[in-house]
């Protein structure tokens, strides 16, 4: 005879998101994709419609999609939002046994915390911090970078199979967000090396857009993911779009390091030229513009 345990474990899985915008949404999308039952709460209606079109049920109440999801998958980018989601974990219980899967990029202290709220509701947790964009959410080709309890990584075998091409576990609660902010800030710095190393070409005659492409094919050391996004801003016409995602991450490493930041002078300069640049269209642009003027202070980047 079958126990009503087991009937609950053997009941296929569903996933509750919580965030549908570019990142859940996509993961939303290749969950379905891949025949789960999918449900999703977002502010944003638009949001919401997206995740509808593709078979996502939308709930208005966090509190029912958290007590009736068997996995709770959360990719929020404010640290408040986060905040009022794990308070309301805290207060409801799940229906059945459950797990908190989040993906959002956080330093490993708020990891820590989100973990040990999760678990202490009676709830699994694990961290599953993304790599990608978000087309390779929508095509479920993310890369996640694991922390938590290595005997709960098989209960989340159906998410990262639908969701990623791969996966790393780095060890126990705050070593996967740990390793996501650090992957980030290498990239944030990464943007201001090779802004600097084109304005510097300028100065002595090399023309900035065929030496962009040249790095670009030539596939050297100069080459990367971030630089193929980002350098043929330097350039551009368009002004790029602000992203205050690349502030926050490297808040996060701040906050990570805290003291010790002076320790680690080139991740400290990205820090604050970040900072510099809240959320201002053209960061590079602005950039390269500051460079070129001989200005380098943060006080000469406010004004």
């Amino acid at each position: 005879m079958t126990s009503a345990s087991e009937k609950a474990e053997a009941r296929p899985p569903t996933f509750g998101m919580v965030g549908l915008g570019a990142m859940g949404g996509g993961m939303a999308r290749s969950l379905v994709a891949a025949g789960h039952k999918v449900s999703g709460v977002d502010p944003d209606t638009a949001a919401c419609e997206r995740a509808e079109a593709v078979g996502v049920q939308i709930h208005t109440e966090l509190s029912t999609l958290l007590a009736e999801s068997g996995f709770v998958v959360i990719c929020l980018a404010s640290p408040s939002a986060l905040g009022e989601v794990y308070e309301m974990i805290a207060n409801t219980a799940p229906e059945r046994q459950a797990m908190v899967i989040e993906t959002s990029t956080i330093a490993p202290d708020r990891a820590q915390t989100f973990a040990d709220i999760s678990r202490a509701s009676g709830r699994r947790h694990l961290e599953a911090c993304l790599i990608g964009l978000a087309r390779d959410a929508e095509a479920g080709q993310l890369y996640h970078f694991l922390g938590g309890k290595a005997e709960d990584l098989k209960e989340a075998k159906d998410f990262l199979g639908a969701t990623g091409r791969g996966y790393a576990y780095l060890g126990d609660f705050g070593a996967g967000a740990a390793a996501k902010v650090l992957n980030n800030a290498i990239g944030n710095a990464t943007m201001l090396a090779f802004t600097e190393a084109v304005v510097a070409g300028e100065t002595i005659g090399l023309d900035p857009v065929e030496f962009i492409r040249a790095v670009s094919e030539a596939a050297g050391a100069g080459k990367s993911v971030v630089f193929d996004r980002h350098a043929h801003w330097i350039k551009s016409d368009s002004i790029q779009p602000p992203n205050p995602i690349n502030r926050k991450d490297m808040l996060e490493w701040g906050r990570m390091v805290g003291e010790e930041s002076g320790n680690f002078p080139i991740l400290a300069e990205a820090l604050r030229r970040f900072t510099d640049f809240p959320k201002t269209p053209g960061f590079i642009q602005s950039y390269a513009g500051m460079l070129r003027s001989g200005k380098h202070g943060s006080e000469d980047a406010e004004s």
